[in-house]
Protein backbone atom coordinates (compact mmCIF):
# COMPACT_ATOMS: atom_id res chain seq x y z
CA UNK A 1 0.00 0.00 0.00
CA UNK A 2 1.31 3.47 -0.84
CA UNK A 3 1.80 6.25 1.68
CA UNK A 4 -0.93 8.29 -0.01
CA UNK A 5 -3.38 5.39 0.29
CA UNK A 6 -2.41 4.75 3.91
CA UNK A 7 -2.79 8.44 4.77
CA UNK A 8 -6.18 8.50 3.04
CA UNK A 9 -7.44 5.60 5.16
CA UNK A 10 -6.15 7.12 8.40
CA UNK A 11 -7.59 10.55 7.58
CA UNK A 12 -11.02 9.13 6.73
CA UNK A 13 -11.03 6.92 9.83
CA UNK A 14 -10.07 9.72 12.23
CA UNK A 15 -12.47 12.18 10.63
CA UNK A 16 -15.30 9.66 10.79
CA UNK A 17 -14.49 8.64 14.36
CA UNK A 18 -14.56 12.26 15.47
CA UNK A 19 -17.69 13.00 13.38
CA UNK A 20 -15.95 15.85 11.56
CA UNK A 21 -17.27 16.78 8.12
CA UNK A 22 -15.07 18.06 5.33
CA UNK A 23 -16.76 21.44 5.80
CA UNK A 24 -15.54 21.48 9.41
CA UNK A 25 -11.94 21.82 8.22
CA UNK A 26 -12.52 25.50 7.46
CA UNK A 27 -9.25 26.68 5.90
CA UNK A 28 -8.72 23.42 3.98
CA UNK A 29 -10.89 23.07 0.90
CA UNK A 30 -13.30 20.17 0.54
CA UNK A 31 -11.85 19.46 -2.90
CA UNK A 32 -8.38 19.10 -1.42
CA UNK A 33 -9.66 16.90 1.42
CA UNK A 34 -11.47 14.71 -1.12
CA UNK A 35 -8.21 14.30 -3.03
CA UNK A 36 -6.36 13.45 0.20
CA UNK A 37 -9.02 10.93 1.20
CA UNK A 38 -8.93 9.44 -2.28
CA UNK A 39 -5.15 9.03 -2.15
CA UNK A 40 -4.76 11.40 -5.10
CA UNK A 41 -2.92 14.25 -3.37
CA UNK A 42 -0.09 14.82 -0.92
CA UNK A 43 0.31 17.21 1.99
CA UNK A 44 2.74 20.00 2.61
CA UNK A 45 4.04 20.31 6.15
CA UNK A 46 1.79 23.32 6.72
CA UNK A 47 -1.30 21.38 5.61
CA UNK A 48 -0.23 18.40 7.71
CA UNK A 49 -0.19 20.69 10.74
CA UNK A 50 -3.63 22.15 9.88
CA UNK A 51 -5.22 18.75 9.32
CA UNK A 52 -3.65 17.34 12.49
CA UNK A 53 -4.87 20.26 14.56
CA UNK A 54 -8.41 19.90 13.24
CA UNK A 55 -8.35 16.16 14.00
CA UNK A 56 -6.97 17.01 17.46
CA UNK A 57 -3.91 14.78 17.11
CA UNK A 58 -0.27 15.69 16.68
CA UNK A 59 1.33 15.60 13.24
CA UNK A 60 3.62 12.87 14.56
CA UNK A 61 0.61 10.76 15.57
CA UNK A 62 -0.97 11.19 12.15
CA UNK A 63 2.28 10.23 10.42
CA UNK A 64 2.89 7.31 12.77
CA UNK A 65 -0.57 5.88 12.12
CA UNK A 66 -0.01 6.31 8.38
CA UNK A 67 3.41 4.64 8.46
CA UNK A 68 2.06 1.85 10.64
CA UNK A 69 -0.64 1.04 8.10
CA UNK A 70 1.79 1.35 5.18
CA UNK A 71 4.55 -0.77 6.74
CA UNK A 72 2.48 -3.31 8.66
CA UNK A 73 4.41 -2.48 11.84
CA UNK A 74 2.59 -1.48 14.99
CA UNK A 75 2.74 2.12 16.16
CA UNK A 76 4.69 0.93 19.22
CA UNK A 77 7.30 -0.74 16.98
CA UNK A 78 7.66 2.43 14.91
CA UNK A 79 8.08 4.54 18.04
CA UNK A 80 10.73 2.14 19.36
CA UNK A 81 12.53 2.33 15.99
CA UNK A 82 12.31 6.13 16.10
CA UNK A 83 13.72 6.26 19.61
CA UNK A 84 16.68 4.05 18.63
CA UNK A 85 17.34 6.06 15.48
CA UNK A 86 17.36 9.35 17.38
CA UNK A 87 19.61 7.89 20.08
CA UNK A 88 22.03 6.66 17.41
CA UNK A 89 22.08 10.07 15.72
CA UNK A 90 22.65 11.66 19.10
CA UNK A 91 25.42 9.24 20.07
CA UNK A 92 27.21 9.58 16.73
CA UNK A 93 26.88 13.36 16.58
CA UNK A 94 25.49 12.99 13.05
CA UNK A 95 23.36 16.14 13.14
CA UNK A 96 24.93 19.50 13.93
CA UNK A 97 22.82 21.43 16.40
CA UNK A 98 21.10 18.29 17.71
CA UNK A 99 22.12 19.14 21.25
CA UNK A 100 19.85 22.20 21.17
CA UNK A 101 16.76 20.22 20.17
CA UNK A 102 14.30 19.10 22.83
CA UNK A 103 14.29 15.37 23.45
CA UNK A 104 11.02 13.54 22.69
CA UNK A 105 10.72 12.71 26.39
CA UNK A 106 11.24 16.36 27.36
CA UNK A 107 14.87 15.83 28.34
CA UNK A 108 17.41 17.80 26.26
CA UNK A 109 19.80 15.84 24.09
CA UNK A 110 23.26 15.37 25.52
CA UNK A 111 25.75 14.50 22.81
CA UNK A 112 28.42 11.97 23.65
CA UNK A 113 26.71 10.83 26.83
CA UNK A 114 27.83 7.44 28.17
CA UNK A 115 25.95 4.43 26.90
CA UNK A 116 23.56 2.69 29.24
CA UNK A 117 25.19 -0.54 30.55
CA UNK A 118 22.03 -2.62 30.06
Amino acid sequence: MSLKSSFAIVLRALRSQRKITQRDFGDTSRTFLSKLEGGKSSLTLDKLEQVSQRLEVSSLTLLTLTLSLESGKSSAELIDDLRLEIENLERNGDLPGLAELPHPGGIPFALNRPQCPY
